[in-house]
């Protein structure tokens, strides 16, 4: 960095990056890091920011944990996310995240993407659900192994009396499993509801769960 101007000056150094694909959408700039500099008029200093690999990570929602994913990542350096001064590329060797496997008892607020949907609390002490604010209210679970079938929907529920159904490719997609919901007195009274699945529910697909009005769920299974 150099001060061109007549006077000192400080600048804050940001370093960006970006991971070109992943299973899971990225933002277009993530700061990674950033050092504040201060410069006479006319002094050049060169600035050094630190870049791990852990910092490369993102939470997988799949597995409940972080990962660093194979892949081509940009680096970008300056003096905002609007102002980009330089910028290069690295290829990092990490890992694939593998196809989700519903068939183990799968947290609901771990989805992947939602619609009508609020995070809620599970008990009045502890744990996290979801709750449908509105009829047709869905959860997705992308790129999920189903492997030669799932033979049952198994689902911890609570709230209002209403229908949980299985629907694959999209919320409107084919039905393969609907489970009724009697309801309970109290949000923070699960009970275990069960439904068989159509011989349909096969293979790798996204996975859309559709809830009624007032449904709350803290897992579910499909096997």
């Amino acid at each position: 960095m150099t001060n061109t101007g007549r006077r000192a000056g400080d600048e804050v150094v940001q370093l960006y990056v970006h991971q070109r694909t992943s299973r899971d959408k990225q933002p277009l700039r993530q700061l990674r890091a950033y050092a504040r500099v201060s410069l006479k008029p006319g002094e050049t200093k060169t600035v050094r920011l630190r870049l791990a690999t852990s910092d490369l990570a993102h939470w997988d929602v799949t597995r409940s944990k972080w990962v660093v994913e194979s892949g081509t990542y940009d680096v970008m350096a300056g003096a905002s996310s609007a102002d980009i001064r330089a910028r290069t590329s690295l290829k990092v060797q990490g890992e694939t995240i593998p196809p989700r496997d519903l068939r183990k008892a799968t947290r609901a607020e771990n989805f992947d993407d939602y619609r009508a949907i609020s995070l809620v609390d599970e008990s009045k002490s502890r744990g996290t659900a979801v709750a449908a604010t509105a009829d047709g209210a869905w959860l997705k679970f992308a790129d999920t192994q189903l492997g030669s079938g799932a033979a049952r929907l198994t689902a911890e529920l609570a709230g209002a009396a209403g229908t949980l159904e299985v629907r694959i490719g999209s919320p409107g997609g084919r039905i393969v499993g609907s489970a009724r919901f009697d309801g309970t007195s109290s949000p923070y009274t699960y009970r275990t509801v069960t439904a068989p699945l159509a011989a349909g529910a096969k293979g790798r697909a996204d996975v859309y769960l559709v809830l009624s009005k007032g449904l709350r769920m803290s897992a579910f299974s499909l096997r």
